[in-house]
């Protein structure tokens, strides 16, 4: 419990294996009576709202002394967290009862303690990023209690987190490139130009994910879409180097961010019915693709210190690579087809993995900074 990161990743991982598991396997267990109507309805808010939002927890809350004067998670409040968390999954599966008040309060009491302890540490903190990741945190509280009471599409917090990673994740596949990478001066006018090529992205995505959640203008959120799927591409074209796949946990960032744009694109031509991909499949690509590759490559990175380096051990390369393989099966292979049946499995066995190398680590001390290695220099 002295790191948040430690318990919310291993309660992400196994909500991973059980949301997907519960829904493609007859495993016994009841989701009828779940206040969100059927097991569908159950397994697309637990993706986004206990398996995603349990990592984006860890990390966020892990990286806060960072960017708020050292405002720190207490042993205690952590195992509130923990709790909280596990009162939601099981307020959403009806296991406390199906009263409107009870479902909202109880399932969304998770989010709404992350916001606060976000909030509280943003107050601390002049840094625009503290105010960010509690603006985040408050905006998908808010979408969460939507869902819970009927009024918003299952797509919009799945465009909320994608919003969440085309700032957080540019930000440190860019810095993550500059530190790591034999940059220098001549490299410079690329960054540059890539941090340009973010601020009509971001804009792009935060227009259409308002549109949408407001429900209007269609065709504006398609070209929004677009506009930040292009923008992306450009962005991944400059950060990429000949070193850039040099270092594995790099290129694993790079190659799970390339599913942001072709995610927003595919979900764009949906909107347009002109995709040959189904709704579901162009949203998987988002959500199987972007936001899950991208939180295996951040979890890889606390489990991969040696010394003062990271460097994540095989099975973390190999686990990543089965991640992408299950993203693309379940995108891109037909529903009724036997290949399509096997990324569930997969999927499975790559958060087992995650179980077991973080399990691992609670043998040794929490490595101080968690998610990042030295810096290096321009001139280096």
């Amino acid at each position: 419990m002295t790191a948040p990161h430690r318990p919310m990743f291993l309660a992400g991982a196994t909500w991973a294996i059980v949301g997907v598991g519960l829904v493609n396997w007859d495993v016994g267990i009841d989701l009828t009576h779940s206040p969100l109507g059927n097991r569908w309805a159950w397994h697309g808010h637990e993706m986004v709202f206990g398996f995603t939002a349990a990592m984006f927890a860890g990390y966020a809350l892990t990286a806060m002394p960072s960017w708020s004067n050292g405002a720190r998670m207490s042993s205690r409040d952590t195992a509130l967290l923990l709790a909280l968390w596990v009162l939601a999954r099981l307020t959403a599966a009806g296991a406390i009862g199906t009263e409107p008040a009870l479902v909202v309060s109880g399932t969304a009491a998770f989010m709404g303690f992350v916001t606060l302890t976000l909030a509280r540490a943003a107050l601390q903190s002049v840094s625009a990023k503290s105010v960010g990741f509690a603006l985040f945190a408050l905006a998908m509280t808010g979408i969460q209690i939507t869902v819970l009471r009927g009024g918003i599409l299952p797509s919009i917090p799945v465009l909320g987190f994608a919003i969440l990673l085309q700032i957080v994740g540019g930000r440190m596949i860019a810095g993550f490139s500059w530190n790591r990478l034999s940059c220098t001066v001549s490299y410079e006018w690329r960054y540059k130009l890539a941090k340009l090529c973010g601020y009509p992205s971001a804009l792009a995505l935060l227009v259409a994910f308002v549109l949408d959640t407001l429900g209007i203008a269609s065709d504006w959120i398609v070209a929004c879409l677009v506009i930040t799927a292009t923008s992306e591409v450009a962005r991944l074209l400059l950060w990429l180097s000949a070193e850039t796949f040099k270092d594995s946990l790099l290129s694993m960032l790079t190659l799970a961010y390339s599913w942001l744009p072709l995610g927003l694109f595919l979900v764009a031509l949906g909107r347009t019915n002109v995709g040959p991909l189904s709704d579901s499949a162009a949203l998987h690509a988002l959500t199987a693709g972007a936001i899950a590759c991208s939180i295996y490559a951040v979890a890889s990175r606390a489990v991969a210190r040696r010394g003062n380096r990271l460097r994540p051990v095989l099975i973390d390369q190999c686990g990543f690579a089965l991640l992408w393989v299950a993203a693309v099966i379940r995108v891109f292979i037909p529903v009724d087809t036997q290949g399509h049946a096997d990324a569930p499995l997969i999927w499975c066995i790559v958060w087992s993995i995650v179980l077991l190398r973080h399990g691992a680590a609670l043998l040794r001390p929490v490595p101080r900074p968690v998610f990042s290695g030295p810096k290096r220099s321009i001139d280096e």
